[in-house]
């Protein structure tokens, strides 16, 4: 199985051509909901920026400059240098970063969008760096996609798209192509049902709205409206390969369908473009989409050395294509005018990987000599009257037994205890050896924003020694009653709750958690106490809901008030109704919300954020887990 040097450039380049005229044309038809019928589509030839490509360039310059080996832990210092956006799960994940939290538990923890489109519309440059090697191209998409999708469905996609993406450089069959990706996604996952429908759907001849209407009902109800649903925009990302005759007609077709309309567009632009190669992409777009623009001058990205051209880009990747390549002796020959021979048919390599059997809650830290993972079956959040447990997992990498003595450092003594506090393990070689520590809490009061605690592993008889630093979370305190209708009294409902009359509830982060709490025809209000270390400033704040009535009081002043029930969309930026600027004070502030509940059992959550001005970068430093004291 061969290509050819030009061959090979001119597929990359045609890919990325075909992600740049995908996601352009399908700009003007991107929705936060998804659409209800097939739309209407007349292609609009105007070049738009895209984070499709722009979270690629980060990627290509993060290889340049530290190599091929990166790892999850490099890709996520690079989203928090380059990647500004706080759109759904990249605000989740980054403000999880930024406490402390690692992948795969970055994407994980009190991520609502987690099975959302943001890790498969960045697939190709796994793809491009390593063509007919989709084990490899796997590998790197699912380091990616765990960083802001861990434990999501959105995992699997980025999988499937870098697959098919890699198998595309050595094959133009579409529907083998399909079929040899899907081998690497689990079947029980929503994304192989979605894209297994779309098959069945054109097998069976079944026209394109009711291909889709399948696909849509086959999702959970509460994402079936949301139109940045992976496993949905997969499907359609099929379908429109499938049921399309050429280039633009590919276009058309995906496009119409709706939903995450830039997004599919993109990547079946891409997997076209990679199939066929530059002479596939028709020329009068070829002349619009040749430069590449980016959101560098407002801010959403920096430091990601973008490429001006597609063909500057096509260039810059190559050459990472031939060091991957290269390094692949056994498996591909490169002879000296930079033509490729695959040794080993690519469709011959099994399926393996990470991806199929990871644990979302923990992250791995990877040490000279010994590995680290840190895993949290209960999450970060530590509660009154519930001891935390955190399993600390080594891993010997080296030939002989390490016995290490390990003791625990910076513990906040007034706030919590850890247990043990120190004590030793045998590691045999290349075995794990399990420890698992327990937290508890002492007062709450005394718990910071955020806590890391150290625990230090010393080895007895050779150099290694590593630090483990953890990550303890206080939970977000909410004081509840039941209430009247017409009760709106918040000067009271606060008094109540600093008196300890109230019922509290604790929460490990946005999700209120209400749906077993309201019964059926009643109001609850809630008040929590906010404390802000920091200067006065105006925030963003939300309170997304399913609810027939909410409304919303900041410092005792009315804010929001919703009157009918909305689709469910918990992010920074807001939901078009939900969601508006107030003013935090310095010290204490308070937030009142009152719910009702008709008939169907009602989901809410409370979100905070920076202003606009700051890009709604999700809040680290204030807390919601005290109370003030109160005065005589």
């Amino acid at each position: 199985m061969e290509l050819t040097g030009s061959a090979l450039l001119g597929k990359i380049y045609g890919g990325l051509m075909g992600k740049n005229i995908g996601g352009s044309l399908g700009t003007p038809y991107e929705r936060g909901f998804g659409q209800d019928d097939l739309i209407e589509v007349k292609l609009e030839h105007r070049l738009y920026p895209n984070d499709d490509f722009e979270v690629q360039m980060a990627w290509l310059r993060l290889i340049e400059d530290r190599g091929l080996n990166i790892s999850e832990h490099d890709l996520a210092q690079c989203w928090l240098d380059c990647i500004h956006y706080n759109w759904d799960e990249y605000g989740f994940s980054k403000r999880n970063l930024r406490l402390g939290i690692l992948p795969p538990m970055s994407g994980f923890f009190n991520n609502w969008f987690r099975h959302c489109m943001g890790s498969p519309i960045r697939s190709e440059v796994w793809a491009m760096i390593a063509p007919g090697l989709p084990d490899v191209a796997a590998t790197y998409a699912f380091m990616d996609a765990i960083v802001d999708h861990g434990g999501g469905e959105s995992v699997y996609g980025e999988v499937f798209n870098a697959v098919l993406e890699s198998m595309a450089f050595v094959s133009s069959d579409l529907k083998r192509l399909i079929e040899y990706a899907l081998n690497y996604i689990p079947e029980s996952s929503m994304t192989h049902k979605t894209i297994t429908i779309a098959l069945r759907a054109h097998e069976e001849g079944l026209n394109l709205k009711e291909a889709r209407r399948l696909i849509i009902e086959s999702a959970p109800p509460e994402y079936r409206r949301i139109a940045q649903y992976s496993p949905i925009n997969l499907g359609f990302e099929v379908l429109g390969l499938l049921y399309s005759n050429g280039f633009e007609d590919a276009m058309v077709k995906t496009i119409s369908l709706g939903y995450d309309t830039d997004c599919t567009a993109a990547t079946v632009g891409a997997i076209l473009g990679i199939m066929y190669g530059r002479d596939y992409i028709p020329p009068d777009y070829a002349k619009v989409y040749e430069e590449v623009v980016t959101n560098e001058s407002w801010g959403g990205v920096s430091n990601i050395r973008a490429s001006r051209t597609v063909s500057e880009l096509a260039n810059r990747i190559i050459k990472i294509t031939y060091r991957l390549l290269s390094s692949q002796g056994g498996r591909v020959f490169i002879d000296r005018n930079g033509n490729v021979d695959w040794l080993i048919d690519p469709f011959t390599v099994k399926p393996s990987g990470p991806w199929l059997n990871y644990k979302p809650n923990s992250w791995t830290l990877r040490f000279t000599g010994l590995e680290a993972t840190v895993e949290y079956p209960n999450g970060p959040v530590l509660k009154p009257g519930v001891e935390l447990p955190i399993v600390v997992t080594i891993k010997n990498l080296r030939l002989n037994p390490l016995n290490l003595s390990y003791i625990v450092h910076g513990v906040n003594p007034k706030a919590y205890q850890v247990n043990p506090v120190n004590g030793g393990l045998i590691a045999q070689p290349g075995l794990e050896t399990r420890v698992e520590f327990r937290v508890r809490l002492i007062d709450l009061d005394e718990l910071g924003a955020v806590e890391h605690p150290v625990i230090q592993f010393t080895a007895t008889d050779s150099p290694e020694s590593v630090n483990v630093t953890l990550t303890i979370l206080p939970p977000v305190v909410w004081f509840i009653n039941r209430v009247d209708e017409s009760d709106e009294d918040v000067e009271r409902w606060i008094n109540d709750a600093l008196a300890g009359d109230w019922g509290v509830i604790y929460r490990d982060g946005y999700d209120l958690g209400l749906e077993d709490l309201i019964s059926k025809g009643q109001s609850m209000a809630l008040v929590g106490f906010i404390h802000n270390p920091g200067d006065t400033r105006i925030i963003h704040v939300g309170v997304p809901n399913n609810a027939p009535y909410v409304k919303l009081w900041f410092n005792g002043e009315p804010l929001l008030e919703s009157k009918e029930k909305y689709i469910l969309r918990p992010n920074y930026d807001g939901d078009g109704r939900n969601y508006i600027d107030a003013l935090m004070r310095h010290g204490w502030n308070t937030v009142a919300i009152k719910i009702k509940r008709v008939d169907e059992p009602v989901s809410a959550h409370f979100i905070m954020s920076e202003s606009g001005k700051q890009l709604h970068r999700g809040l680290t430093d204030v807390t919601q887990h005290r109370k003030p004291k109160l005065t005589a």
